[in-house]
């Protein structure tokens, strides 16, 4: 977050509205290949939880991720190809003068998702063996690393090629890391020959419901770059950018309060200890509303004044945009707690079929209030649909701990935490 905020205002200054809005587009289109993963990352932690003590099955496990990862990265190249050579200036709307330098830039940002998409291994395997410090501290390294490299870049006049090619560097850094790292704490081997297919058939339905979310969520929650630059113009991905960033990046922190609590909620469902598992739930809830109540209440009051002194007075802040983007990051912190629950528990495949229903919902009344709102047409249909479908999707957490709480016999009670 502190990167962010002293990165944001600088990059908008020295490479132009038009440029800047170029940079966020190319990572936005990238960030729509990771869903080629399958969810294969989620279902592999899940099982390697649960495993990690038998050498061989962390073998198979290992291997059978890495590889399908590989695939599936390599899939997603002629689709890379086809932006590349038909969407890019028709499509993605970007002027004559800065499609070549986005072009170039584009081929290096593809490498960099490349790298982060293989990186899904060795971070979840030291997730999986509970190294969150671990894995937070490289994580940081490669923050500050790569903000130190981007304002030296800034400074020496540099634009979006070259702050491509430092953040590919930075990316083979920390995946080199991350495998040291992993290789540490779990011993495995990288080998074809541990390659399973009935373990990656195995993989297949929960991972497959895993993607349909992700990719419902990648269009609902992700795609307003390119529907900003699609619909509006690439010079207004910044204005509507700054408005999300704060409320957005509070919410991500927000949302590791009941993160990191996966494992331990995937070993308690599987121990069927279902009344340790609400009292965990009722604390992280409680602990959650008042944290994201408080950063609402001081988003909507001092958000303006916060902007004013982040992006200078010039700045043309749409202050009803960060209205709704500070509410929708108060109740996606609600509905974030029993949806984790649901996604560590296996339960997700209803949250799958809804989320996807509602992409295409999402899509069409962007499309049709940009029209009439602009911007603010945009995100209220976004964050509309992704509050709907959280209110359709978490009583199907409450049923089931109803149901087995009358078989062991415990109270549900909201306000009971211990």
């Amino acid at each position: 977050m502190a990167a962010m905020f002293v990165l944001t205002p600088t990059l908008l200054r020295n490479l132009g509205k038009e440029s800047y809005g170029i940079w966020l587009v190319l990572f936005g289109i990238t960030n729509f290949f990771n869903l080629s993963s399958f969810g294969f990352g989620q279902t592999f932690t899940m099982e390697l939880i649960k495993k990690q003590n038998k050498q061989k099955d962390v073998n198979r496990l290992v291997n059978t991720l890495f590889f399908s990862l590989l695939f599936f990265a390599l899939a997603t190249f002629p689709i890379f190809l086809l932006v590349e050579f038909a969407l890019l200036g028709p499509v993605i709307k970007i002027s004559q003068s800065f499609l070549p330098e986005a072009s170039r830039s584009f081929w290096l940002v593809y490498i960099i998702f490349f790298l982060n998409f293989i990186s899904q291994l060795p971070a979840n395997i030291l997730f999986a063996k509970h190294k969150l410090g671990l894995r937070n501290g490289i994580e940081m390294g490669r923050v500050i690393v790569n903000f130190l490299a981007t304002l030296w870049v800034i400074q020496s006049g540099g634009g979006i090629l070259q702050l491509s090619t430092t953040t590919l560097f930075v990316t083979i850094l920390y995946l080199i890391a991350l495998f040291i790292a992993s290789k540490a704490v779990m011993l495995f081997e990288m080998k074809y020959a541990h390659f399973s297919y009935k373990q990656f058939k195995k993989f297949l339905r929960p991972s497959f419901h895993f993607f349909l979310i992700g990719l419902a969520m990648q269009i609902i929650v992700y795609s307003d770059s390119l529907l900003v630059s699609s619909l509006q113009s690439s010079a207004l991905v910044a204005i509507y950018t700054v408005a999300l960033r704060i409320p957005d990046a509070s919410m991500r922190l927000l949302f590791k309060i009941s993160d990191v609590k996966i494992p331990k909620i995937t070993a308690l469902s599987g121990n069927q200890d279902w009344f340790r598992l609400w009292l965990l739930h009722n604390r992280l809830l409680w602990l959650t509303f008042l944290a994201a109540g408080i950063v609402t209440i001081g988003l909507v009051l001092f958000g303006p004044y916060v902007i004013g002194l982040w992006m200078g007075k010039e700045f043309e802040l749409n202050y009803f945009l960060l209205i709704i983007f500070s509410i929708n990051m108060f109740t996606q912190c609600l509905l974030h707690v029993p949806a984790i629950f649901l996604q560590s528990m296996g339960m997700h495949e209803r949250s799958s079929i809804y989320s996807i229903v509602g992409a295409p919902i999402a899509v069409f009344f962007a499309w049709f209030l940009s029209k009439s709102y602009g911007l603010e047409g945009i995100a209220l249909a976004m964050c509309g649909t992704q509050f709907l479908i959280g209110i359709l999707v978490v009583p199907q957490l409450y049923s089931f701990i109803n149901e087995m709480a009358k078989e062991q016999k415990f109270t549900l009670n909201i306000l009971q935490v211990k």
